[in-house]
Order: C-alpha cells, then structure tokens, then sequence
C-alpha cells in the first residue's frame, strides 16, 4: 500500500502490483510477495508494505503482500497463516485486498469486486480476457499434443471472495497405441505407455527384414507416423562360388522373389542355372529356388562330320556352345542338325553324319533293266541306269526319230530320279509318236493357219488307223 495509509486504512478496490502501468517507482515498483505478520505493521516500521494484511471478507486469512526486497528481519513479528493481527479489525477493514495487490488509489480505473488472473494449469491455457467479475467462468483448452482428461470440466469461476473455484488436473498427454510387430522389437527398452512427441525405432529378429520406416513418432492425433513397420521373413545370403560371383554382393537383405546371378571368371564355365530366386515351398519359411551353379574349366573336342558345314565358323568349343550342321549336295543328314558341349566335355546329341544320298531300284511299267545286278539295291547320286523293254512294247521317240528300244534315268542329289521311260506297244508307237510331234509343233510356235492344216491331216490319219484297228478285229 502507498506509505501514507495506516493499517487501518483499507482501500476498497485493489489492483495487482505487478501489473499497473500507473504506478511510479516509489509507490509498487517491484513485485509483492506473501508474508504473515503478528500484529499490524505500520508504514513507519515498514515503510516497504505494499498491502495490508490480505483475507476474505471475513478477515479469516492473516497473510500480509510486501515487497520482494523487503527482508522478514524488518518485520520480524511474523504470524501463522490462517490468523490476523490482533489489532486489526475486520469492522475497519471490511474489504482487504487480494493477495499481490495494492491500494486502488494507484489505478482507479478498475471496478471493485474481480478475481486476479486465471491461475496457471499444466498443458492448458486458459480463454483470453481482460476482466474477471465476480460469477464469470474461464474455460481452458489443452494444448497441441494433450487431451483433455475424461469427466472433468475443463472451467473455473471467479468466487464472492473474490477467488478462483479449485483447478483440477484438466489435460493429460496424447497416447498412442503400444506397436505390435511381430518378429521384431524396439530398439530402445519397452514402455508401459507412449505420449506424444515420443519416438520408436524398431528391429527384426534374425532371417527377417523391416519393411517400411525403422522410425517413428506420435503424433497429436494418436497414431504413430510414418505407419509402424513390420517385419517380413528373408532369405540367408546365396551362397558362393569358387571361380565365380554372384550379383548380390553388399546386399544385406534377401526378401522374397529376390533374384541373384552368378558368373564365372575368364575361362570357366557356369554348369548349372545362372540365376536362383528367394522362394518359398510352404508358403511360410523362404529358401532359394536351387543350388548355386559351379565354376568350371569345360572343353569340348572339335567336332568333325565329313562332308557337313557346321555354324558359327568356330576354333574353340566351350561348354555350352551349340553347333548347327547341314550337309554338301548329294548327301543326307543322319541324326541331329545341332548339338552342344555338355558338362561332362562331350557333345549332345551325338554329332551327326553326311550319308550320300541314294536312290531306289527304279521301275518301269513292261519294262526292265538292262544289264541288273541281281537283288533290290540303292543307287547313287549322279549313278545312271538303262532300260529297255518288254517283247511286244517299245520305247516311243519324242523327237520323232526311229523308234528304240532302250531309255535311261539318272539319280539325283535328291534322291530323286530323271523322268522315266514308259513302254507302249508296238502297234501304238506310231500313234504316240504323232502325238508327240504334235505337241512338239505347239511348243515350236508354229504359224495358226499352217498349224490348222496339220491338225486336219493328223485327224485323218488317225481316222485311218482307227479303221484298220476295227477291221482287223
């Protein structure tokens, strides 16, 4: 209180010290603190006493606010609270002033009858206002991360003395669910619970992988972000090769369908399949497809068939290589047309061979071979053989030369023959040989008018033969 009052001059209106823009240094200029006194302090005892001794109407409290810099050795008549000094009157005092207050004389632009600012709650704040009366109310919100705690409200009122009704414990911490992950723990010792702001990190048992972040926070909603992870079942690591690599090294996980390649160092040869994938039999445990390949030194002989070309046009013959092969004119491929060097250095199939290519004793209808060699046998390409024909028959002459009685056929690359002669009666040589110069004379391009007379003259003769044949019958 200002240093001119006497403890029996109490304000009616009060204002906090700390607050007042209007107050000079010499009448509030540092914070008040609580202190009890035996008996009322006068200004010249206590020329620092910021207030008088501080209680409900009733004057029940004896707590006096002074100065911070005040020492207890200036007023060293001290009380305990709960009582008031036995000199003071509650008739004189009626409205004693609130606790870290001081005379309204210093800013009389508040009204009487207010509670002091909301008091502090842990993680809430309270609804922004100026003034308080008394019967107003204050609602506090939890902050960003706290929620409130559940049945109890979250709202206090200014009391007729001038006091704020009782603050219960109003917001707790956001938790978020204990992670499960199976095959997998945190990296830190378990908690009994998670709040917000807290962060995870996880790991999988051996012959499992993380799959998704290995860190994660939670958030103020409750849930944990990034999503928590889980831990997928892995492969071992491929096995190695002497000779050779594999495509995983530095990889340290082998998930599920993971695919590794093998290779083999200049001059050795994968035996085996080049690739294994991370696989599974039960649809549970993982394992690779197969056994890793080896590396060998592999070599093939050189591949020789008479009379074939072989492809690609090759001096050396390392395992795998596979070789086509067809054979010169004249002969036929016996086996297969392609074959590979195998792991044990020999080749499959068995290479082939080039057999000459044969014909059959051919036949002709009346007629025979001249000059047989007895036996149903198989002629060579190129090979020619005679014929000649039966009493009765003959060999007609396409070129219209006198009839013969022998004709040739040749065997060809293909197995194949030249075409055949044919016999034909004798008495049908004429007619077949007139047949045949008449084709002869179409293929020679002969003129159409002379071309009509013969086929005029052709028909007569014809006509003529077909009249001696029915008189001779």
């Amino acid at each position: 209180m200002s240093p001119s009052l006497s403890p029996g001059q109490c304000p009616q209106l009060c204002v906090p010290c700390s607050v007042s823009p209007s107050l000079s240094p010499g009448q509030c200029p540092q914070l008040c603190v609580p202190i009890s006194v035996s008996r009322a302090v006068s200004p010249a005892l206590c020329p620092l006493l910021c207030d008088v001794p501080i209680s409900v109407p009733r004057a029940v409290l004896g707590v006096c606010a002074v100065l911070s810099s005040v020492s207890p050795a200036l007023c060293p008549h001290l009380c305990p609270q709960g009582s008031v000094p036995s000199s003071v009157s509650p008739a004189l005092c009626p409205h004693l002033c609130p606790q870290g207050s001081v005379p309204s004389s210093v800013s009389p632009s508040l009204s009487p009858g207010q509670c002091p600012h909301p008091p502090p709650v842990e993680f809430a704040d309270p609804q922004p206002r100026r003034e308080f009366p008394v019967g107003s109310t204050v609602s506090y919100s939890c902050r960003l991360g706290f929620s409130p705690v559940p049945g109890v409200s979250p709202t206090i009122s200014c009391l007729q003395n001038f006091t704020w009704s009782s603050v219960p414990r109003l917001c707790q911490k956001v938790q978020c669910p204990s992670p499960v992950i199976p095959h997998g723990r945190e990296a830190s010792p378990r908690r009994a619970s998670y709040t917000f702001g807290q962060q995870l990190e996880f790991q999988c048992e051996p012959g499992f992988a993380l799959r998704g972040s290995e860190r994660v926070q939670c958030l103020a909603e409750g849930m944990w972000r990034p999503p928590v992870p889980y831990c997928d079942r892995v492969c071992d690591p491929p096995p190695k090769i002497a000779g050779g690599q594999h495509s995983a090294l530095g990889v340290k996980q082998f998930p599920y369908g993971f695919e590794v390649k093998y290779s083999c160092a200049e001059g050795l040869s994968l035996i085996g399949d080049e690739s294994i994938y991370c696989t599974s039999q039960d649809g549970d445990r993982l394992a690779w497809s197969g056994a890793a390949p080896e590396c060998r030194l592999i070599r093939c002989p050189k591949p020789v068939v008479e009379r074939a070309r072989m492809t690609p046009q090759t001096f050396t013959f390392p395992y795998g290589l596979l070789l086509h092969f067809s054979c010169d004119e004249g002969f036929r491929l016996h086996g297969a047309a392609q074959s590979q060097c195998l792991a044990d250095g020999t080749w499959g199939p068995p290479l082939p061979t080039c057999q000459p290519v044969l014909c059959p004793e051919p036949r002709v209808l009346y007629g025979r071979l001249r000059n047989p060699l007895g036996g149903e046998r198989w002629y060579q390409s190129n090979e020619t053989v005679t014929f000649e024909c039966l009493p009765g028959y003959q060999l007609p002459d396409n070129a219209r030369m006198p009839l013969g009685d022998a004709g040739t056929a040749t065997c060809l690359p293909d197995g194949s023959w030249t075409p055949l002669p044919k016999c034909v009666k004798e008495d049908d040589a004429d007619v077949c040989q007139e047949v045949h110069y008449i084709k002869s004379t179409f293929e020679c391009g002969v003129p159409v008018e002379e071309l009509k007379s013969l086929l005029e003259i052709q028909k007569l003769f014809l006509e003529i033969k077909k009249l001696q044949a029915e008189l001779e019958n």
